[in-house]
């Protein structure tokens, strides 16, 4: 059994100790959790609860899981109060995906959170994974849990109090039937048993705008203001004449544009040497890679109703009544708009420095030293793959076995042009040129791998 099996093996058995030791915990204080549960641990009323399905870019896009009975959906159970604030419970599965991608999956914006201890072990598990801690760091936080350090210890009566006055981080045994803490975790357990997810920690968003999946629209058709729109007119006083207002709209587009990212390096050899000197003529592999996000497009549609409008017929008689469209508020639309390639242009250059090395110095020492070729579209070495799947649109090359025949540094460029997106046959965004540079160095042998100088001066 290799020493980082059983490293990884020591963390899962320490976590599992730690899971008993401390079964109901509150983490990152704060206050809020008193919007969503009175001082009993009883869900306030008000509040609603639903579970949600919905696909997330930082789940696993292959579901290699499926036959483990893993749904592939980041999946909740949302608890919203009629402020906005929202309490969302993510399944076993989601909880570990969201800790290995906290900042994509929205558990960074989380105010504080309440979770059963196997929850919180899923999480660190998931951070281990996701490189966001190290083994070390992930011992430490434990010691401290043993030690104190890092919870306080409260009566299983007044777990619910300490949440909500905001005490801290603190722990508690789930205690008798009725304690704070069994009434508050019993939701968990009961929304696990009836929908076959696992449920174990709760997650508290101040607004439901910060919140994965954002505001559910009956609560902003009832209370605006709680998803950041503009609130309701207000009734006038009795006896007032109403004040005129301009007839009712929804709120304009928006767009929301994540950066691209972008690289290209050398992934073999090592040292690639001169084709020259190279027996094989192994030359040199370089990947380059562009990845650009799609353009998020959120647009609202006005909701109109008929409805019954009836005057006194001034000669007497039936009322006149007629059907008259009455607007009811809005409904979000969001587009994913794919921002396409349209061109790519991926090459390498020797540098002016190296250039003037090659010239001057090395060609001082050994006569007739020249420049053999200074530039290639890396292009013609490989098959670029450019096209748009998912949520993103992208360029990837690997140019295999590119015979560079001159030593020095190279500046390595990927450029790509978009064209842009669009939505019902009107441009959203404008074309973008995107890209990225390295570099890489090749060597020449005189006679031995040196720094490629001859004359004591490093090369540039």
């Amino acid at each position: 059994m290799s020493t980082r099996f059983k490293i990884f093996s020591l963390f899962i058995a320490i976590l599992v100790a730690i899971t008993l030791i401390s079964p109901a915990q509150a983490q990152d204080g704060g206050t809020g959790w008193g919007q969503f549960f009175d001082t009993n641990g009883v869900l306030q009323p008000g509040v609603t609860q639903n579970e949600v399905s919905m696909q997330a870019d930082w789940m696993p896009s292959i579901n290699i899981l499926g036959n483990w009975g893993i749904n592939m959906q980041a999946t909740y159970n949302v608890y919203t109060a009629p402020d906005g604030a929202t309490a969302m419970t993510p399944s076993a599965s989601t909880l570990l995906f969201m800790a290995m991608n906290p900042q994509e999956s929205g558990l960074l914006n989380a105010n504080n959170q309440v979770g059963l201890g196997a929850g919180f072990a899923i999480e660190a598990i998931g951070s281990l994974l996701g490189g966001n801690i190290t083994g070390q760091e992930l011992i430490s936080n434990i010691v401290q849990q043993i030690g104190g350090a890092a919870t306080s210890y409260v009566d299983s009566n007044l777990f619910a109090d300490a949440i909500i006055n905001g005490q801290g981080s603190a722990w508690s045994f789930l205690g008798d039937f009725k304690s704070d803490t069994w009434n508050i975790f019993s939701q968990l357990m009961g929304s696990s048993a009836q929908q076959g997810n696992l449920y174990l920690v709760a997650l508290m968003y101040d607004s439901c705008s910060n919140a994965p999946g954002g505001c559910p629209p009956d609560l902003c058709q009832g209370n605006p203001v709680a998803c950041g729109l503009p609130p309701l007119p207000t009734e006038p006083p009795p006896g007032t004449e109403p004040t005129p207002t301009p007839p009712p709209t929804c709120p304009g587009p928006s767009i929301s544009q994540t950066s691209p990212s972008s690289s290209i390096v050398p992934v073999a050899p090592n040292f690639p040497l001169v084709v020259g000197q190279d027996p094989d003529k192994r030359g040199a592999d370089i990947q380059a890679t562009v990845t650009i996000p799609n353009v998020i497009y959120t647009w609202h549609e006005p909701i109109y109703e008929n409805e019954l409008s009836c005057r006194k017929n001034p000669k007497g008689g039936a009322d006149i009544c007629k059907n008259v469209k009455v607007f009811k508020g809005c409904r979000a639309h969001r587009e994913s708009l794919p921002e396409q390639i349209t061109n790519a242009r991926v090459t390498a250059s020797l540098t002016d420095s190296s250039r003037d090395w090659i010239i001057k110095d090395l060609g001082a020492t050994w006569y007739g030293a020249f420049i053999h070729q200074g530039s290639f579209d890396l292009k013609r070495y490989g098959s670029p793959a450019i096209g748009c799947g998912g949520s993103s649109c992208s360029l990837n090359l690997l140019a295999s076995k590119v015979p560079f025949a001159d030593p020095g540094y190279f500046d390595l460029k990927v450029q790509v042009n978009t064209a842009g997106t669009f939505f019902g046959g009107r441009m959203i965004t404008k074309p973008r040129v995107l890209g990225g540079s390295g570099k890489i160095r090749t060597w020449v042998v005189l006679p031995t791998l040196i720094d490629a100088s001859t004359s004591g001066m490093p090369l540039p």
